[in-house]
This record gives structure tokens, sequence and C-alpha cells, in this order.
């Protein structure tokens, strides 16, 4: 198991903290001002429904406007665990931000399928203090043709947005996730989502003149769908490449 992280790279959903792990350095789990959940709440009954079946959640962010957590965002939100002494996350759903202020903001949590396949993870729901990124979701099918990863011509304006990322967040890094549905042969898969998660790195290398050690290339296949893949809609959700700060 050892042998498959590399310095500072999300294997499985995981991100490994510390300081050596199999001999290659890794870096910290928290080291830069990425949003936080402080307050889990019961959402406002509106009169529809009676208290007992009034069960939607709320959850509030220390980060707001100002970070450029906006209404309408989807992120990533993680759970810090310990496992020998070293310091993990482990992605366990997404984020949809209802609201947003200055200072703070109020989300909708989504919980992975891919987390009931995780042992580390006991409770599977958001939780006070768990690690929210943000996290910027592409349809491949805009930036790619099927079955290939040579970006499109013209699809340098699905990449707006990862500027502003880039911008609010100088000094972090970056990690590119290649995903697919589950049609198909789940090696050739996985190598496709590396394929494309690499060709996005160097367009953000090439294009943003990022440092080559500040951004990460991964492909998870169909190992982490946001959705069930049962609907053509689901499928389309799950083809993504994702640009996320970890650190």
């Amino acid at each position: 198991m050892r042998a498959l992280y590399r310095c500072g790279v999300v294997l499985g959903g995981i991100i490994l903290g510390g300081e050596q792990w199999a001999g290659a350095q890794v870096v910290p789990a928290q080291t830069a001002p990425i949003p936080r959940i402080i307050q889990v709440a019961r959402n406002l009954n509106r009169g529809n429904t009676p208290d007992s079946q009034n069960q939607e959640l709320v959850y509030y962010l220390d980060k707001g406007t100002a970070d450029n957590v906006n209404k309408g965002d989807v992120l990533n939100v993680y759970r810090e665990v310990k496992v020998g002494g070293y310091s993990m996350r482990v992605f366990i759903g997404t984020m949809t931000i209802l609201d947003g202020q200055q200072n703070s903001s109020m989300g909708r949590f989504s919980v992975s399928p891919s987390v009931y396949n995780q042992p580390l993870i006991k409770y599977k729901t958001a939780l006070k203090s768990d690690v929210v990124m943000p996290r910027l979701a592409l349809d491949t099918s805009v930036l790619f043709d099927q079955g290939q990863f040579n970006l499109k011509p013209g699809s340098a304006t699905e990449f707006d947005k990862v500027g502003t990322i880039i911008k609010t967040f100088p000094s972090a890094k970056i990690l590119i996730s290649g995903h697919t549905d589950s049609d198909g042969d789940a090696q050739t898969n996985l190598k496709l989502s590396e394929q494309r998660a690499e060709a996005v790195r160097l367009y953000l290398i090439n294009t943003y003149s990022i440092t080559a050690s500040r951004i990460e290339a991964k492909g998870f296949g169909e190992e982490q769908p946001i959705v069930n893949n049962d609907t053509p809609e689901n499928k389309t959700l799950n083809r993504r490449i994702e640009i996320s700060v970890w650190e």
C-alpha cells in the first residue's frame, strides 16, 4: 500500500499529510486558508411539513464571497482522519452553496456513493470541522471528443474560472482529477481519465504560468462517481475533470 502514494497526491479519495511516507516527502494536510464547516443546523421549517419530517440539514462555513465562495458553487468535502500517526483527508461528498455573505456561507451536503465503501469514515455525512475545498467540475464532453484526450479547439473559455481559483489561492497546490462513468472497460476508463487529467495539467501550466510542482494530475476512472451511474444524465455528471485546491 505504501508504494502507491506519491508526494502530495490524492489516491482513492485520500490525501496524505505528514513528514515522511515510504521515504517520500509529503505535504501537510492543512496549510492553506480553505473553508471549514463551523455549524450544522436543521433547515427552518417553512410550515409545509411537520417538524418530525423536516430532516434537511444546512451547513455553515467560515468563508464567503471575500474568499470566492459564492452562491451556486459546488465544493468538495473532506474528512480529516489520522492513521498510524499520519493525517489524511478522505473525500466524502460535495457542498452546494445556497447563500454567501462576505465572510460566511451556507450550503447543502450531498454524500458521495464511494464513501459507503470507505472504512475510515464512520459517519457518512458532513460534520463540524470538515474541510470544504474549492472545486470546479468541467464536463469532459465539452473539453474532449469521445474517447480522446486532446483538448478540443475553442475549449479555452471553459478554463476562465480556473484562473480565478488560481488567483484566489496563489501559493496553493492544485489537483487535476479525471473521472469517467461506468460504461466500458474499467482499465480503459482509468487510462483515459489519467491522460485527460494530464492534458489539462499541461494546458494550465502553459497558460497560467503555474510552477509545475504546484499542480498534480490524477486519473480515477469510474472509481469516484458523484451520482449513481443509472441514467444518461447522471453519467454525464460523472464524466468530468475536477480542479481542486487541496493544500
